[in-house]
């Protein structure tokens, strides 16, 4: 044969070749992650909703506010101890049905508070309902990031933390009008409602093949949580959230106290702070598939910068709702590249990091919001606590360049050397 005849089908055999050796990039499954999102909105809204119905519960079931007030903290301390411990013990349910499973717990714990005849039976519902919710939310997270291309991970998570940010936005404040008009128990009968929607929606868009998947052992699960990156990206996200909530708990006084607004104002402010949350979520995802450093370090500096500025112009009604709303937005866009270390650190799979991760958020939240208080009991200004919350940022910005670094080079080393098994999850 001559040249010309057998270029085009040795041409033709070297693309077949390169076609099988390079598969399909996978889509981005937006349906998937929808529905992820929304599950994780219903959980969440039923943690934010009942921070406006206090006063109901209390004079419907005969308890002060005070007391009443122990429905918010035993949810958090569910969710720091309890939702870890939940996810050990499910290691090895395959992500699907485990999703599925928690979801169903929730929405018969919610229907429990909505028909509890007395206090103590509405926190052991509160109680069932927190359980489920950091392993539910890091099975989520799991299922997004098995289901997304790999550069794409972070977006992936920045879905599901989207229905966070809903739940902050909306889910809060609509549970909180339905019980004003209807009655504190609507609210919890609604939340039921929206978890029985998220279970259909991961029962018919979730694929099944995730059924197929095997969960690491207890005891391997447990000595993933002893790496040194894992527990730098734990400390991390305590740390930071503790700086910032510090002076979001008391975000209200200032408001009104310092600034002037009014009782209308502030509450539309707050609106303002979720609404940049939800934003800087979105971002911080797509930020954080380019460059997971640069992400962290930035939101991190951007919210000790506006921390720092909000100490000194806490009077100023244009300066306090343009840093409300950065601070929103860069506590927001932490989300998923913290996500997204802890689960790269943790190789890429591991379900309790992720539930370990989210114990780390409330473990800052409820840092935060105590240390301000005695610092308020001790005679300090609220404005105060926006420097000091800046300066506590400042340290676990200071931890993070060094960190990522050693992550990066061990990634790079692992890609160079096959043999020794490295997990997508580090690259």
């Amino acid at each position: 044969m001559s040249a010309s005849s057998t270029t085009p089908t040795n041409r033709s055999a070297r693309q077949g070749a390169l076609g099988a050796a390079e598969p399909a990039r996978p889509a981005f499954p937006v349906a998937a992650l929808a529905a992820l999102s929304l599950s994780v909105f219903a959980l969440c809204s039923a943690e934010f909703a009942l921070i406006g119905l206090l006063l109901n519960v209390s004079d419907d079931l005969h308890v002060s506010v005070g007391t009443a007030g122990q429905l918010l903290s035993a949810y958090a301390i569910a969710v720091a101890i309890g939702g870890p411990i939940v996810t050990v013990m499910t290691s090895r349910v395959a992500p699907k049905a485990l999703a599925l499973a928690l979801l169903l717990i929730f929405a018969a714990a919610n229907v429990l508070g909505a028909l509890a005849p007395s206090f103590g039976l509405l926190v052991a519902a509160r109680t069932l309902g927190a359980l489920t919710h950091s392993t539910f939310a890091a099975v989520c997270v799991l299922i997004a990031v098995r289901l997304s291309p790999p550069d794409r991970r972070a977006s992936a998570i920045a879905w599901v933390a989207g229905g966070l940010g809903l739940a902050t936005v909306l889910g809060g404040p609509i549970g909180t009008a339905i019980g004003e008009q209807w009655g504190w128990r609507a609210t919890f009968w609604c939340v039921a409602g929206a978890a029985a929607m998220g279970f259909l929606a991961l029962a018919l868009l979730i694929p099944t093949h995730l059924d197929r998947g095997q969960g690491e052992s207890p005891r391997a699960e447990l000595g993933i949580l002893r790496r040194g990156q894992v527990l730098c990206a734990l400390a991390v996200t305590a740390v930071s959230q503790a700086g910032w909530f510090l002076l979001y708990s008391y975000i209200s006084p200032l408001l009104r106290n310092v600034t002037g607004f009014g009782a209308g104002a502030a509450t539309i402010l707050l609106f303002v702070f979720g609404f940049g949350g939800f934003v800087g979520n979105a971002l911080g995802g797509k930020l954080a598939d380019r460059t997971l450093r640069g992400t962290l370090v930035g939101m991190l500096a951007l919210l000790a910068a506006t921390l720092s500025v909000l100490s000194f112009a806490a009077e100023s009604r244009v300066v306090v709702p343009v840093a409300v709303f950065l601070i929103g937005l860069a506590s927001g866009a932490l989300v998923p590249p913290l996500q997204s270390w802890v689960l790269g650190a943790a190789g890429g799979g591991s379900a309790l990091a992720l539930a370990a991760n989210t114990s780390a958020f409330n473990l800052g939240n409820a840092l935060g919001s105590w240390s301000g208080s005695r610092l308020l009991d001790a005679g300090a200004d609220v404005t105060t606590l926006a420097w000091i919350g800046a300066l506590v940022v400042l340290v676990a910005l200071l931890g993070v360049p060094a960190a990522l670094a050693r992550l990066e080079r061990s990634s790079r080393t692992s890609s160079r050397t096959p043999s020794r098994g490295a997990s997508p999850g580090d690259r």
